[in-house]
């Protein structure tokens, strides 16, 4: 009998040894995937940037990125054929900033309904209560694609502070104000402004004769890092 207890004993304890084995190769095995994933995870955002670097639209059912892009192309053409304006890189200009606003203005709306919802919801009977929460589910969804139109703007605005036409275009810009300001704008305006809208955007950029901003296929010097 003391023999064979003993033996039981000896079973039960290297079955408890095994199932301790088991339990710690079950964490290894979770933690390696949690790196994993990790991994996977910095793998698909290095990607993300990659596409972004190429052409930063995302989506086109975005009304914001289909009026943004219109003109984006047009500037790609047109730097292809070499006939690029300081006048249509103002528009561009001009274009983020409306969208600039527009956004703004979607962010308080969405904003304000979203708060409102929100406390009607807390009060809210079971009559109203699936109504409401799929009337916040919409805004959810109004909030992420409002998100990736902020995203894209954010890039152009970035990249397009960081070309070269844009900053000779601010320095123009600044000049004529100055002049404005001492009295000295007189009948060279005609001139000036003739001279704004026909000069060539290669003629600016002969130091630099390779601007990737306007190229799509071209990564821009931020994201060349």
């Amino acid at each position: 009998m003391g023999r064979g207890g003993w033996v039981e004993r000896g079973e039960g304890d290297s079955g408890g040894e095994q199932r301790e084995k088991k339990k710690k190769k079950r964490v290894k095995k979770k933690r390696a995937k949690g790196g994993d994933d990790a991994v996977e995870e910095k793998e698909k955002e290095k990607e993300k940037q990659e596409l972004v670097c190429l052409y930063p639209f995302t989506s086109s059912s975005s009304a914001t990125q289909r009026k943004i892009k219109q003109q984006y192309d047009q500037l790609v053409k047109c730097h292809g054929s070499k006939g690029l304006t300081l006048a249509q890189v103002g528009q561009f200009a001009n274009c983020l900033i409306e969208a600039r606003n527009e956004l703004q203005h979607k962010s308080e709306v969405i904003q304000r309904k979203f708060t409102i919802t929100k406390a009607l919801l807390f009060k809210a009977d079971r009559s109203s209560f699936d109504r409401l929460r799929q009337q916040i589910y919409k805004l959810e969804m109004e909030q992420k694609r409002l998100e990736e139109d902020a995203f894209v703007y954010n890039w152009l605005q970035q990249q397009l502070k960081l070309s070269p036409a844009y900053k000779k275009m601010l320095e123009i810009s600044a000049c004529m104000e100055l002049k404005a300001k001492s009295g000295e704008l007189t009948e060279g305006t005609d001139s000036t402004d003739t001279e704004f809208s026909d000069i060539s955007f290669e003629e600016l950029l002969a130091q630099e004769k390779k601007d990737s901003f306007w190229q799509k296929n071209g990564k821009p010097r931020s994201c060349s890092g």
